[in-house]
């Protein structure tokens, strides 16, 4: 299984660009508009561009490089607290699983049972929130950045 790896993230008037290659692809890296993200900033704007970056990372993609529009989802993503997120909500998730008797939880993947849809509508909905909490973050690194800026601005006045 391949992981995505992304090294830039882009707004455009058109949509959102992601440069990427896959992790077994030895090819350079390219630039494409991603429409499922581009629909998604075009329906809910920033937060849900946010929520949806930070659920590839966890699912499928890594940041590679240094280019800024990657520092607010490495500021979400790898900082305590949101490792605190992650496990807080993975520890709801796995409590509810391991609720479910053995035939259950044969069925989670396969032929589910209603107790094993219930758990898989469940596992999603907690996801949705972990991930929607943890990309709460971009929003307070734009906060830090932005008041930075304004006190090198302000340092720099005569």
């Amino acid at each position: 299984m391949s992981t995505e790896l992304i090294n830039r993230i882009t707004v455009k008037k058109d949509g959102v660009y992601v440069s990427s290659h896959s992790s077994n692809d030895t090819s350079p890296y390219h630039s494409w508009r991603c429409r499922g993200l581009s629909e998604i900033y075009d329906a809910e704007g920033q937060k849900g561009l946010d929520r949806e970056v930070v659920r590839m990372l966890y699912e499928y993609a890594e940041l590679r490089g240094s280019h800024k529009s990657l520092a607010r989802y490495r500021y979400a993503k790898d900082a305590p607290a949101a490792h605190a997120i992650y496990k807080e909500y993975m520890d709801k998730i796995d409590d509810r699983y391991e609720g479910l008797d053995e035939a259950d939880k044969k069925s989670v993947w396969y032929k589910p049972t209603e107790k094993a849809k219930e758990y898989r509508a469940y596992e999603r909905d907690m996801r949705d929130k972990m991930y929607s909490e943890i990309a709460e973050r971009c929003g307070e690194y734009d906060r830090k950045q932005k008041n930075k800026e304004m006190e090198r601005v302000v340092s720099e006045s005569p």
